[in-house]
């Protein structure tokens, strides 16, 4: 009986790394950001930052993670844990002709709730003028 024990305990713990392994621990989320339904391209020294920020985060965005964004093509890349989450994007254009800076936009959160539980590809509108 011992050694029956032994073989059950060892086949059950087989089966939960098994089951362990079946879902992400991350997942990657690309695409584009797009404005007025086009890839929002913007020069070198344009600052871009979008944010995944969790649903749950409180005000202070713990778990926050930002994308890598691409000025040339508008087109992002981020890796996360799986969950809800919402979006923030800020843009900040660069400096005048005559060396004063310019005042980055307001954030922009997105009302949207996206649940990313699977690595996918995802298009994010900004809302335009």
């Amino acid at each position: 009986m011992n050694a029956r024990f032994r073989r059950f305990c060892l086949a059950l713990g087989v089966l939960s790394l098994a089951f362990a392994g079946c879902s992400p621990s991350v997942v990657k989320v690309n695409g584009k950001v797009l404005k007025n339904g086009a890839p929002m391209v913007v020069s070198k020294d344009t600052y871009v930052t979008l944010q995944f920020v969790p649903e749950s985060a409180s005000e202070d965005k713990a778990g926050a993670k930002s994308a890598t964004f691409n000025q040339e093509t508008g087109t992002y890349t981020v890796e996360l844990p799986p969950g809800k989450y919402r979006t923030t994007l800020v843009i900040a254009l660069p400096a005048k002709k005559d060396g004063k800076l310019n005042a980055p936009t307001p954030p922009i959160k997105s009302d949207k709730v996206y649940d990313l539980t699977k690595s996918q590809e995802l298009d994010i509108e900004v809302p335009g003028k």
